[in-house]
């Protein structure tokens, strides 16, 4: 127990680091990640046999393209290989001391609202809170819901199509984190501005689809009972992101949010709870950290990959698939990648693959980083590797096989709905 409570101290060392070196770019970054790394074995025995099987594999193969791409001449593959996710990495912890503050408790004892609105205030919530603690809130949202019966098809199908469209345009999202790494010098005001339209559209999709005749018009759906007022987290945090990435340019958008995430939360619990915040905090730190642990592995293994991607490439001198980077190519590109999706290849390892590839292109920055960000919030809606998935067939029974087949026609229909903003956008914004 004592090496995991060490380890979760490391997490919060990486933050710290992280924001350091924005402030102080000369710092190094993979001393950052040797940090990130310790911590993870340290809590190796926790993770599940398929999470160690699919860490292990990641690691080898893209140390594979490192030693490869180093001995053919490429500069820069060890450290960039400790390096690469390691923003991403401190951003979700960060996030993760958001949801001692995000939700007010007085909901537990509200009465459950039904109807067609209360299910477009559920959708609302979900994805707005969502946005800015990630799972965290489809897990309150769940447990809600589930108190007095078992969460229902159209619950699940609910929170969870709600939550992932949240990866098309929130900057606490580790989609976000991905594609700005991915697609360094990309427009997170344009990201955004692409993001949230084709978000709201999204969501009333899923509104009208649940709503319909099908479901029973929603007469009998039990929403979330949400409060306009309690929705000023998100805004506070959204709104500080921006103001600050528009006064330091050069801080990165993931430092940004490693800095304010906690310190929302430190300024937000000592008004509320007084000499008592920081035993909340410490047990956050203590009990939470460690159990995301799956997360932080896979994703540091997946910066390893896309190093050893950069490696290889260059060793093998590849051809690229296309001569130029537009919308038409962007759309081939997210159909490819939702497709392997759909067959169980998370979004963030693809992206690994092909961000190193598409590079000499030089594409649109802000273009590629659009249509990483649409992979992951429309191919992991059908994807059986989902965490998101996953956990709500574990932890509330859902049929999997069920809402894995509903969320595949829902991808399919958003799929369609991202390549039109993408050739919108290439026509209009480049």
């Amino acid at each position: 127990m004592t090496r995991y409570i060490l380890a979760a101290w490391l997490f919060v060392a990486v933050v710290v680091l992280v924001i350091v070196s924005a402030i102080v770019p000369q710092f190094p970054d993979w001393l950052t990640g040797l940090v990130a790394w310790g911590a993870c074995l340290l809590l190796w025995p926790r993770l599940s046999r398929n999470q160690a099987r699919v860490t292990l594999l990641l690691v080898a193969f893209g140390a594979a393209g490192v030693l490869w791409g180093a001995a053919s001449g490429k500069a820069g593959l060890f450290e960039k290989a400790l390096a690469q996710n390691i923003a991403l990495i401190a951003m979700l912890i960060s996030v993760s001391f958001l949801q001692l503050i995000s939700i007010s408790p007085g909901a537990a004892n509200e009465p459950l609202s039904t109807g067609r609105y209360a299910l477009l205030k559920t959708l609302i919530g979900v994805h707005l809170f969502g946005a800015v603690i990630n799972f965290s809130a489809v897990a309150i949202f769940a447990d809600r819901l589930g108190t007095r019966a078992k969460l229902t098809l159209a619950q699940a199908l609910g929170l969870t199509q709600a939550f992932m469209v949240g990866a098309l345009w929130s900057p606490f999202f580790g989609a976000m984190a991905v594609a700005l790494i991915a697609a360094p010098g990309a427009s997170l005001a344009r990201l955004m501005a692409v993001g949230i339209p084709v978000t709201v559209a999204a969501v009333l999709i899923t509104w009208l689809t649940l709503s319909s005749k099908r479901y029973g018009h929603a007469r009998d759906f039990a929403g979330y009972p949400l409060h306009l007022e309690s929705l000023w987290v998100p805004a506070v945090l959204a709104i500080g992101v921006l103001v600050v990435h528009e006064l330091k340019p050069a801080w990165s958008v993931l430092a940004i949010i490693a800095a304010l995430a906690p310190l929302v939360t430190i300024i937000t619990l000592l008004v509320r709870e007084g000499n008592r915040a920081l035993a909340s905090v410490k047990r956050l730190i203590d009990v939470r950290l460690p159990e995301m642990n799956g997360e932080m592995s896979l994703f540091l293994a997946a910066g390893v990959l896309s190093a050893g991607m950069s490696g290889m490439i260059a060793a093998l001198d590849l051809e690229l698939p296309f001569q130029r980077f537009g919308g038409f190519e962007a759309s081939v590109v997210l159909a490819v990648i939702i497709l392997f999706a759909w067959l169980g290849l998370h979004a963030v390892i693809m992206v690994s693959v092909m961000g190193p590839w598409l590079a000499p292109l030089n594409p649109d920055p802000t273009l590629l980083a659009m249509t990483f960000l649409m992979t992951w919030g429309v191919g992991l809606q059908a994807c059986p590797m989902s965490n998101t998935l996953l956990a709500m067939h574990s932890r509330y029974g859902i049929p999997y096989k069920e809402v894995l087949a509903h969320n595949r026609v829902y991808s399919f229909k958003l799929m369609l709905l991202c390549i039109v903003a993408l050739n919108l956008y290439s026509a209009y914004a480049l």
